[in-house]
């Protein structure tokens, strides 16, 4: 956006830190406000041999990505499965990738979510191969319901969502020997599952409409304040 017409507003609002560093850092007049996401009214048993993926069918999201790794997560455990919800136009190439790899009965193209915090506590693991994101919801909906997380670090969300190592695990974008890797050890090592999916409970709690909405209070009383 051209520097005169951001002088014109008292305030710019972004939803991420990383956004905030990486794109708008000369400004002094921009603020970080993340969007709030309501809790769950379930909790994740994380005993499904499952793992959860969710968003459009796009070049954005790199499902494909995911599909590669989970091919190497299949060799290892090959009980467990892939669920990836959502619709675009990359769902015939992914179908075809998935037949190419011989993972039809291990990983499922699901269509579009309709009740997406009713479905996600049906798995113990959410995954997010995506290039890049603004602020993506589904995070922050995941850690609602106590699902860890393995995510590539892609700009921006992930970094100001999920902490490496404490609600599950980030990883370089692309890395798809590290994203399987990840997946594996929450895989294999339950009791760090479930740690990582109670942290992630604690942490859904700093996304909550309780927590955001005094947060637009106070930059509403601020620019209040500097009218007079």
């Amino acid at each position: 956006m051209d520097r005169f017409v951001l002088k014109k507003y008292d305030r710019i609002v972004v939803l991420t830190q990383e956004d905030k560093e990486r794109n708008w850092r000369p400004w002094k007049n921009v603020s970080v406000i993340p969007n709030p996401a309501p809790p769950s009214s379930r909790h994740a048993s994380l005993i499904p041999k499952r793992i959860i993926a969710i968003g459009r069918l796009t070049y954005q999201k790199n499902f494909s990505s995911l599909i590669r790794a989970f091919a190497i997560v299949g060799q290892q455990f090959p009980d467990w499965s892939l669920d990836i919800f959502g619709e675009g136009e990359e769902r015939e190439a992914l179908s075809s990738e998935i037949r190419s790899l011989g993972l039809n009965s291990s990983i499922r193209l699901m269509g579009k979510a309709s009740d997406v915090p009713g479905i996600l506590p049906d798995y113990s693991i959410f995954a997010m191969s995506s290039r890049f994101e603004g602020f993506p919801l589904v995070l922050v909906e995941a850690l609602s319901c106590g699902l860890p997380v393995v995510s590539y670090a892609c700009p921006c969300g992930p970094k100001d969502i999920i902490r490496d190592g404490v609600e599950g695990f980030l990883v370089p974008p692309g890395d798809e020997i590290l994203l399987a890797e990840r997946l594996c050890r929450l895989i294999k090592e339950e009791n760090l599952r479930k740690r990582m999916g109670g942290a992630a409970l604690e942490r859904a709690n700093v996304f909550s409409i309780e927590k955001i909405i005094p947060l637009w209070m106070s930059l509403f009383e601020e620019l209040s304040e500097n009218t007079y």
